[in-house]
């Protein structure tokens, strides 16, 4: 697929991969029992992976937006931001990336209890007309079955954060 021309894409996509704790919680505010369980040590997901992350963080770290520390670890491999609509593009270059750790990342998975993803996140700019009217393109979130394929061999899932700013 071919992204359409940069003067005129007003969409911006990210992917990463994360790991995090594979428990069952109930709804914030979570027991002190809740948040021991989502604490893991980040630095042996990136020795079972094999792979350096762009992001670590272990609960109780400052948030770097928030007041409150983190309630959760994690670990990420990010690709950089670029300028499309076509989100399977995005996922596609991901997926290159991390392919080659599968072995890694099941053994990060299996062994510490973990689950994986895709998270994809979409930020739409929209025009706001002098009668109020809006209007937002939007991202294309197709995939194509071979693509779909890679995701399932990785056993990962997909998720989809989107965003419409409108000035």
């Amino acid at each position: 697929m071919i992204d359409t021309d940069a003067a005129a894409v007003r969409c911006t996509q990210r992917a990463y991969l994360y790991l995090e704790r594979d428990v069952v919680t109930g709804e914030p505010p979570y027991t002190a029992d809740e948040l021991e369980l989502m604490a893991f040590e980040p630095d042996e997901v990136t020795r079972l992976v094999g792979l350096e992350p762009t992001a670590t963080w272990r609960r109780g770290d400052p948030h770097p937006r928030f007041r409150t520390p983190r309630r959760f670890s994690g670990w990420h491999y990010e690709m950089p931001a670029r300028e499309t609509y076509v989100t399977e593009n995005v996922v596609a270059e991901l997926l290159d990336a991390v392919e080659p750790y599968a072995e890694g990342i099941t053994a990060a998975r299996d062994g510490l209890g973990l689950r994986a993803g895709i998270m994809i996140v979409i930020e739409m700019q929209g025009e706001r007309y002098e009668d109020g009217d809006v209007s937002v393109s939007t991202a294309a979130i197709t995939y194509r079955a071979a693509t779909l394929r890679r995701v399932a061999a990785l056993d990962l899932s997909l998720n989809h954060d989107q965003y419409v700013l409108v000035d």
